[in-house]
């Protein structure tokens, strides 16, 4: 525990508050660990996690920077938690999503060939090359019926005209995939995965055959994962207490702005320097939580990247 002279700012709540808002980075894990090291007051921490995703590698270790510190923790999603967040999220024991929050699939983002701002999923491929399969088994079975019902031709016969058929037909398309491409997107596909399967030995939150779900099944990088789809995916999902709400919930609506922010937000909030007043933040008085980085209110008038999405390989 820290040797810096702090208590805690709300007496309704025991456990470290620990914001995060913006791109899940190198930079974001450098500042949550100094928070983890410089401000922790207490053996339980809450993650506020508000981020519309960024580099799975830091995702990892920011997820395994607050189980070594904090052990079991329990994750608030207020709003937005995309992509390399919901990475982070695997890493919690138990998960709170308030109304307007979410989550979204893991499949990885890579540049488009020969593009500089599009990205596609790292699953187009593959279930590109899933709807093939089924189309070229629908067209054997289908050719062999009617060309049975039609001519007196041996089984035989007609399941290699059938089976030429759906050949002729696929092999034009089948043609344009690039296998070097479909290796690379397979490879930054398994990261999620793999990442995902070490923080649940862990934390012990997923479901069963949740994982593969998260990362290949849904069938685009947007999809909503509300808390009632949530709750099929992990054990312990709930909606947040009216204690949870007042003290954390209403007083950070400012960062609903902040959320694409490269330079990411962190702080404790529920922690205060002795001489402070301990009560300057009752009912969130002033315009923004003050925090030894500045209030919300003055956080929120930084900057804001539009369209932000994450980067190929490295991103998911």
């Amino acid at each position: 525990m820290s040797d810096n002279k702090y208590i805690k700012r709300f007496e309704e709540i025991d456990d470290d508050i620990i914001v995060y808002c913006g791109d899940i980075n190198r930079d974001g894990y450098e500042k949550l660990t100094d928070i983890c090291i410089n401000e922790k007051i207490s053996d339980s921490a809450y993650l506020v996690l508000n981020t519309c995703g960024g580099d799975p590698h830091a995702g990892f270790r920011m997820a395994r920077c607050f189980r070594h510190y904090y052990g079991n923790f329990k994750v608030v999603i207020p709003y937005i938690c995309k992509s390399a967040g919901t990475l982070v999220v695997m890493g919690g024991s138990e998960l709170i999503i308030a109304d307007k929050g979410e989550l979204g699939p893991l499949d990885v983002q890579m540049m488009k060939p020969d593009e500089l701002i599009e990205r596609s999923s790292g699953m187009v491929i593959p279930q590109a090359l899933s709807m093939l399969r089924n189309q070229a088994k629908a067209i054997i079975a289908d050719s062999i019926l009617e060309i049975k019902l039609r001519s007196r031709l041996s089984t035989k016969l007609v399941a290699e005209i059938a089976t030429k058929l759906a050949t002729d037909l696929l092999t034009p398309i089948y043609a344009q995939i690039d296998p070097y491409r479909l290796g690379e997107m397979n490879r930054a596909n398994a990261i999620g995965y793999e990442y995902g399967e070490r923080l649940n030995k862990d934390a012990k939150n997923l479901k069963s055959n949740a994982l593969p779900k998260i990362v290949a099944q849904y069938p685009d990088h947007g999809f909503v994962i509300d808390r009632k789809e949530a709750a099929t995916l992990f054990k312990k999902v709930r909606a947040p207490t009216d204690i949870e709400t007042k003290l954390i919930l209403k007083l950070l609506d400012d960062l609903s702005l902040a959320i694409d922010n490269p330079d990411p937000i962190c702080f404790n909030l529920n922690r205060i320097k002795v001489e402070e007043n301990k009560d300057v933040s009752k009912e969130g008085e002033n315009d923004g939580v003050s925090t030894s980085e500045g209030s919300i209110a003055d956080k929120r008038k930084s900057p804001r990247k539009v369209d932000k999405t994450d980067s190929t390989k490295n991103k998911s």
